[in-house]
């Protein structure tokens, strides 16, 4: 017996709790479930990549407006006709106030919301008044983190007992010491890069709290040492004219590299020294971005943020330094770049610790015992993938 799953969202843009959406979609996507997708609004290119995959998308249920009269009853219509036993939500307050009241006269006896923030950038809480008013009926928040959890508990109010930790995953590539040398030599030739020339390198949104300015700082210190080093900037976003003006005014214009929104950022990384972040405390809470730079064998230079401590091992796997203060910053980036043998132990450190608590396999594994429980499924009827069957 199949067990229906609906996973729902506005829409599904190129963002990190998008990507997270994407492999759970894929990876619980096989006995005892099904999955099925559901945008209020477009697909986005993460909707369109699953129904390329071969799972099923409903869209174009209301158009751009807050407020839908009708948008309850089209969704509980589609809820009906497809007997979903479970609800997975992205946590857009707008799908999951909807969707909630629409399932609450049918077949649904599961619904999950992981958050993803440790507050917004515009100060309001991670969980949004639309979604509160419908907290009563959502069986499980999902955290990604336990500093993530006690924020949730303690400042925004949510019972402990509704919350279950589930740290999120990435598609871990491993690579041993030779493949590693071979991709970086491989990345710097594509961009005209000497092998022996120091880089620095972040990968993230251009968007406010992410504090590109703060690295940019740090990077025109760092270089009264490290004269030829160079700092790569992957990502995209609104601010990229405001940051390309910053490093003109910085009189880093040939030193700092935009490289824009890149689908293979992990493979660049690997062309990377050190991998950092800059964040201001709120919103940041796991980054995947330094996930997949762990996984690469890169040490990680970044701000005290979120759950960063939870992933970076002090003095092991990377450094980890106060927010919004370019000094320590940049004397923590030249203690991994002075010194090829700490940043060997320390990408292989971090390998190691991505391997054991951050792999797709395990998030996807969690989910689906998680469902289990709430829907009264034997957990023996679900097991990890075989390797053929592995989200990628």
């Amino acid at each position: 017996m199949i067990h229906p799953l609906l996973f729902v969202g506005t829409t599904f843009a190129t963002g990190g709790a998008e990507r997270i959406f994407y492999y759970l979609a894929r990876g619980l996507n096989r006995p005892p479930f099904g999955v099925e997708v559901l945008a209020l609004r477009r697909p986005g290119p993460i909707g369109d990549e699953l129904a390329a995959g071969g799972i099923p998308v409903h869209s174009g249920f209301t158009g751009s407006g807050r407020i839908d009269a009708a948008l309850v009853f089209k969704i509980s219509r589609l809820l009906r006709q497809r007997r979903y036993e479970g609800i997975y939500f992205l946590d857009h307050a707008h799908a999951v106030f909807y969707t909630t009241l629409a399932s609450l006269s049918g077949s649904v006896e599961a619904r999950v919301m992981p958050v993803h923030t440790m507050r917004q950038w515009d100060d309001r809480p991670s969980i949004r008044r639309p979604i509160r008013l419908v907290m009563q009926w959502l069986h499980r928040i999902l955290a990604i983190a336990e500093a993530q959890k006690r924020y949730l508990v303690e400042e925004e109010g949510i019972p402990a007992e509704k919350i279950v930790v589930i740290p999120n995953g990435i598609p871990l590539s491993r690579p041993g010491a030779a493949a590693r040398a071979a991709l970086r030599r491989e990345v710097r030739e594509e961009l005209g890069i000497p092998q022996a020339r120091p880089v620095v390198g972040i990968t993230a949104v251009l968007r406010p709290e992410k504090n590109h300015e703060l690295l940019l700082q740090a990077f025109g210190s760092l270089r009264t040492r490290f004269p030829e080093a160079e700092l790569w900037i992957v990502g995209d976003g609104p601010r990229r004219p405001q940051l390309q003006r910053a490093a003109r005014e910085a009189g880093l214009t040939e030193a700092v590299r935009f490289l824009g929104h890149r689908p293979d950022a992990p493979r660049v990384m690997a062309g990377m020294d050190v991998a950092a972040l800059s964040s201001h405390p709120r919103v940041e809470t796991l980054p995947l971005s330094l996930l997949e730079a762990m996984d690469a064998g890169i040490p990680v230079v970044a701000t005290r943020v979120g759950a960063l401590h939870e992933m970076v091992e002090e003095g092991r796997s990377g450094f980890l330094v106060p927010p919004g203060e370019a000094q320590p910053l940049a004397q923590a980036l030249a203690r991994v770049l002075e010194d090829p043998a700490l940043r060997e132990r320390m990408g292989l450190r971090g390998q190691a610790i991505a391997e054991e608590r951050y792999s797709i396999e395990g998030m996807v594994d969690a989910t689906g015992r998680l469902l289990c429980r709430l829907l009264q499924i034997d957990e023996a009827r679900w097991s990890n993938p075989a390797p053929s069957e592995k989200v990628r």
